[in-house]
């Protein structure tokens, strides 16, 4: 089976929609009123997962399970034109999607191992 090219993948992952979601996670941050310093590889990374990790995947998930009426509606996507070579589509939204969860596992992971060691230091410990 053929692969897709990298472009049709882009088009697919719709880079275009990522911002407000990134926009919106940076806003909570700021708004939480929680210090930035020292939190600026979280806050990357917490953006990047909001934006191309997420949305990314809802866009594939979407284009897959949209993609008969798509055929209809929209024949021009990747998936129903036929750019995005049989279940190309469906294995880019599952990767993703798993790529998603380890990033925000990580994220978690790092951000109650932080609050931990805070916590500690702030009882004395």
């Amino acid at each position: 089976m053929a692969r897709p090219s990298l472009s049709v993948v882009a088009e697919l992952l719709k880079p275009i929609t990522w911002f407000p979601p990134m926009w919106a996670f940076a806003c909570g941050v700021v708004a939480s009123g929680v210090a930035l310093s020292g939190q600026w590889p979280l806050i990357v990374v917490g953006i990047l997962l909001a934006g191309p990790m997420v949305c990314a995947t809802s866009q594939a998930v979407n284009d897959w399970f949209d993609r008969h009426v798509d055929a209809i509606n929209e024949p021009q996507r990747p998936i129903p034109s036929g750019r995005m070579p049989g279940r190309w589509g469906l294995y880019i939204a599952v990767l993703w999607t798993g790529l998603s969860l380890l990033v925000a596992a990580a994220v978690a992971s790092t951000a109650c191992t932080a609050r931990s060691a805070a916590a500690s230091r702030a009882r004395g410990g």
